[in-house]
């Protein structure tokens, strides 16, 4: 009888392990290994408030681009490297037949109009962003960028394009029997880029009637 109940006893160890190592092993049919999960990219939304009534080809345009307008203080931190990265952007982007950048932003609408106009420019570009969230940590971040596109003849906007996007990113999960890693959220600078590139997409097509 203890001969029999020893091997009982044997049969029931035997089951329950050969149950656990199928358990494992058909967990990975509901997890992701760690090297799967990649950074999210910026997905900007647009909002066109201002096109033109009829096509309008920029490629041999001169525009002259006004450095960013930026919220407080980060205008003084930020403002010459975000201003030097969107006109990159848009040289790159061969958006316009000339793109040349201005010095500085301290004159007002009327003036700087003015003084594009002399200079021989068809066009003014304003860069004009709220408040910048940087992302930190499991906290998002957020960037939001208007583009004013002004006539120097007309003087007024030809083109206003509004995007933002958030900058998310992936906090550590632990699940039953697998780990998968904290990812950082996409920079500032690769928010900026993602909406500077799907702007120029849109100018490149020139508007509709």
């Amino acid at each position: 009888m203890i001969s029999n109940l020893y091997r009982t006893t044997f049969l029931l160890v035997l089951i329950a392990l050969t149950g656990l190592a199928g358990g494992c092993a058909s967990n990975d049919y509901f997890s992701l290994p760690t090297s799967a999960r990649q950074p999210l990219k910026p997905a900007p939304r647009i909002n066109v408030y201002v096109m033109p009534q009829s096509a309008l080809d920029l490629s041999r345009k001169k525009v002259l681009m006004v450095p960013a307008y930026m919220a407080g203080n980060q205008e003084e931190i930020w403002g010459k490297s975000v201003t030097s990265l969107i006109h990159s952007l848009l040289l790159q982007e061969n958006v316009f037949g000339t793109l040349a950048l201005n010095p500085d932003n301290h004159l007002d609408k009327a003036e700087m109009l003015q003084l594009a106009r002399e200079k021989g420019f068809d066009y003014l570009l304003e860069i004009i962003m709220p408040g910048i969230i940087e992302p930190a940590g499991d906290s998002p971040g957020w960037v939001g960028i208007n583009f004013q596109l002004i006539s120097t003849r007309k003087g007024y906007s030809i083109w206003h394009i509004y995007g933002e996007t958030q900058l998310l990113p992936q906090p550590t999960f632990h699940g039953f029997f697998n780990k998968q890693d904290y990812v950082p959220a996409p920079t500032v600078g690769q928010g900026i880029e993602s909406i500077t590139r799907l702007t120029a997409t849109i100018l490149k097509k020139g508007g509709s009637a």
